[in-house]
């Protein structure tokens, strides 16, 4: 088996597979992980992307795979899962319910039912919640978690996708801080890789070749190697790229290029003043632009220098003016730190070639590509309500278990 990209979908996919099957991974970059790597910054440890959280802690998708493939990682869940900042009160979901209109609260109650039993209708989350709630706290809660969930407006978002979110909160859980955020997850399966033999290539591909409608190997700057069976973790359309032209029908290839991707901003904050008291997610309701907080530091003080805190903002880049949407995002912090002396540390955008996730909620393909032996994993095949990397580890049980069933048929015939 060849896996393409070595980020957390491509380790996780070969971590998987290499227990059964010779696994050969190819990653371009000179380390592994992707934009779940640790990069130091004055002695803090901030990531390449994600926020040292894992959507649905120690007991989700991410926390259950990395022990099934023996990755050793303490992911620490957060007490509360969340809070959230209302006209400067710091307020539980339940208080929220609590003081919406009678009607309200029987639609929120009936709602949630609903949740956990349906698919959801398939409507945007902002016109489906206008049907039952006029009170602007409700739309406004959504925004600030689809936004850090998702990195996508309530607008953008199918109801589907709220519905299986909620559904994955009840089977899984709320989120947890990785001991050594998440570069102790890459280390992890890093080491599990060499356990089980998987070779490593730190090789730009340059084609997936395809013969008579099946995969048949990869070619790099090195040489060419074959295999029946390619996993991809470098996006949908990148995958569609590397293979020859005419490999994929037309209406196929329109679906690819017209997907939509998501796109964020986080601004990494140091401070000797604690912002949160808590290990969660802190949602601030009446902001410009930032959806969500955490402050990892309270779970794992080696990720700041003694004495300091990490605070990690994330806010949904709404339109390409990126300066614009991170001066509002950095208004909005002056406002929340209030008298607290803080240093920006950086502020990294996510767009273009480069962002949140290459499929935005709801548009997320099937790991089972229409080419024989060719499978995706990534930030495009995250499955209904998958957030973050907890969904992309469903995407990848997913393709696990469309591979296995081809392999048992193919045996059969």
């Amino acid at each position: 088996m060849i896996i393409v990209g070595g980020g957390l979908g491509g380790l996780l996919a070969a971590a998987r597979a290499s227990r059964e099957h010779k696994v050969t991974l190819f990653e371009r970059a000179p380390c592994l992980g992707g934009r779940f790597r640790n990069i130091e910054h004055d002695g803090h440890v901030l990531t390449t992307g994600a926020l040292h959280m894992v959507p649905h802690g120690s007991t989700g998708p991410l926390g259950r795979m990395l022990s099934s493939v023996g990755a050793n990682v303490r992911i620490v869940d957060s007490r509360p899962w969340g809070r959230f900042l209302v006209d400067g009160r710091v307020m539980r979901l339940s208080e929220i319910r609590r003081s919406l209109p009678r009607r309200e609260r029987l639609n929120a109650a009936v709602l949630v039912a609903r949740m956990r039993l349906g698919a959801g209708p398939d409507r945007p989350v902002d016109e489906f919640l206008s049907s039952l709630f006029k009170t602007p706290v409700v739309h406004d809660a959504a925004r600030a978690v689809l936004g850090w969930s998702l990195s996508c407006t309530p607008s953008d978002v199918p109801a589907t996708e709220l519905y299986g979110i909620v559904k994955n909160i009840f089977r899984y859980g709320g989120p947890g801080v990785p001991m050594g955020g998440c570069g102790a997850v890459v280390d992890a399966l890093r080491g599990v890789l060499e356990r089980n033999g998987v070779a490593i290539r730190h090789e730009r591909v340059n084609r997936i070749n395809v013969d008579d409608g099946a995969v048949c190997g990869v070619e790099t700057g090195e040489g060419t190697y074959e295999d029946d069976i390619v996993v991809s973790d470098v996006g949908i359309k990148q995958t569609i790229g590397l293979c020859p032209s005419g490999t994929f029908e037309r209406p196929f290839v329109d679906v690819v290029k017209s997907l939509s991707e998501s796109g964020g901003i986080k601004i990494n904050v140091s401070t000797k003043d604690s912002l949160l008291d808590h290990t969660g997610v802190l949602f601030p309701l009446n902001t410009q632009r930032v959806e969500g907080v955490n402050q990892v530091t309270n779970v794992d003080p080696s990720l700041a220098p003694e004495g300091r805190h990490l605070v990690m903002f994330h806010q949904t880049l709404r339109g390409k003016r990126i300066r614009s949407e991170a001066e509002r995002g950095l208004e909005d912090i002056e406002t929340l730190m209030g008298d607290r002396r803080f240093e920006v540390l950086c502020v990294q955008s996510y767009f273009g070639k480069n962002p949140v996730n290459r499929a935005a909620a709801g548009h997320d393909f099937d790991p089972s590509l229409p080419v024989r032996g060719l499978y995706a994993v990534g930030d495009s095949v995250k499955d209904v309500g998958g957030i973050e990397v907890d969904g992309i580890a469903l995407g990848v049980e997913k393709m696990w278990g469309a591979m296995k069933r081809k392999m048992q048929k193919v045996g059969d015939s």
